[in-house]
């Protein structure tokens, strides 16, 4: 790079030294011209560019938790509701993805029932529309709210309103044969399957329900589930509603749950429950034969409205990766795999909600954020967290 070259304000001198100097001069270009000039050894030569495998863009939230709170923030005038502004600062990153999943907890059990809260929920079915429309293609429908509604036939209610969605629901079913199907779709040549289990219902015993009503963590059916799938479909996904409320590490049963499912060789299995994040890792199928499954043992709340605010539910994440092909187009592995956390907004009044992506969050909100009050900055404490829980190979 050539020196900036400093004005002199010039002055009359000696014409002898001035040609002693001009000659030094000429000199010292010679001596640094042949310096700068010296060969150099030649650059690397850039490798050539990768082709890119063929890939399907995957992306995956937890609970969609709406409560009577959120219900009201959506109202609108005739008795009818909009979620979907609370997904708009996310949806564009979910529309942008190939296939995206999101846990719905509660029943889409109608207007009849109306939006309710703990201990008992119930969501209007304008929340499918908004779900639809951020971009949502796999609906998981099996947690311990499946049955909050039931018997007054929420579910059934719920299933018409998601069989007429562009979309893949399973967990919950209105007979046997609703209840056997294998939630299945289609992206870049590949086919997907979803499975979808919980460890129980609140307010009943399993023996209470209709065996197909809801689908229930039991190995015998989840082997014969993923066997079936396997004949179907190119990758396997398995959504589990599981763990330890509030609890931001991987409990036993997670842990024996998990590696279970990895001698399975599924390929990727999606937790919720707790209302918080848990950690992500691999799990290698302990026959040794070289598969390994991706589990991200919680992904947090999606939307939700706590009672008891704090910043850990408030705190969620959203897992992105690819589901890579070879050259001919059958399917590889699971490739370039992260974790975006979320941040689900409510104020301080519950008359406002939405969920960002924290690197988009507005420094405003983040501070009036009735969750995150006590935090002094809490954008820095939403990553920081994330990265100590999930891991930061992840972020």
């Amino acid at each position: 790079m050539p020196t900036k070259r400093r004005s002199v304000k010039q002055r009359e001198v000696p014409v002898l030294p001035i040609v002693l100097v001009a000659a030094v001069l000429a000199i010292a270009a010679a001596v640094t011209f042949a310096v700068t000039r010296q060969p150099e050894s030649p650059a690397p030569a850039p490798e050539p560019a990768q082709p890119s495998l063929p890939h399907v863009s995957f992306v995956a939230v937890g609970d969609n938790l709406p409560d009577d709170n959120i219900g009201t923030a959506a109202a609108r005038a005739g008795g009818t509701y909009d979620y979907t502004p609370i997904f708009a600062p996310l949806a564009d990153r979910i529309r942008q993805a190939d296939l995206a999943y999101i846990d719905q907890e509660t029943h889409i059990g109608g207007a009849e029932i109306g939006p309710l809260g703990y201990p008992s929920f119930n969501t209007t079915d304008e929340m499918a529309d908004a779900v639809v429309d951020a971009g949502f293609d796999f609906v998981a429908s099996a947690t311990n709210h499946s049955y909050d509604w039931g018997p007054y036939g929420a579910i059934e209610h719920s299933r018409a309103v998601w069989n007429a969605k562009p979309v893949a629901f399973t967990g919950t079913a209105t007979d046997y044969a609703e209840a056997a199907q294998i939630a299945t779709l289609e992206r870049g040549g590949l086919t997907f399957a979803l499975l979808d289990y919980t460890y129980g219902v609140n307010a009943y015993d399993r023996s209470e329900l209709p065996e197909y009503a809801v689908n229930f963590i039991d190995e015998a059916r989840i082997s014969t589930d993923v066997a079936a799938a396997r004949q179907v479909a190119d990758v396997v996904i398995v959504a589990m509603h599981w763990g330890t409320e509030l609890q931001m590490s991987a409990d036993a049963e997670q842990i024996r749950l998990a590696q279970f499912l990895a001698d399975l060789d599924v390929d990727l299995v999606l937790g919720s429950h707790p209302h918080v994040i848990g950690p992500m890792a691999w799990v290698e199928n302990s026959t040794g034969n070289g598969h390994r499954t991706l589990v991200a043992y919680s992904l947090g709340n999606f939307l939700a409205d706590h009672e008891n605010p704090s910043p850990e539910t408030a705190l969620e994440g959203m897992l992105t990766c690819d589901f890579v092909c070879t050259e001919n187009g059958s399917y590889d592995r699971i490739d370039n795999v992260h974790w975006v956390p979320l941040v689900c907004h409510a104020n301080a009044d519950r008359t406002e909600f939405a969920v960002y992506a924290v690197d988009d969050y507005p420094d405003d909100l983040a501070r009036t954020n009735r969750s995150l009050t006590r935090e002094s900055d809490p954008k820095a404490w939403l990553r920081d967290t994330t990265a100590r829980i999930v891991g930061p190979q992840w972020l």
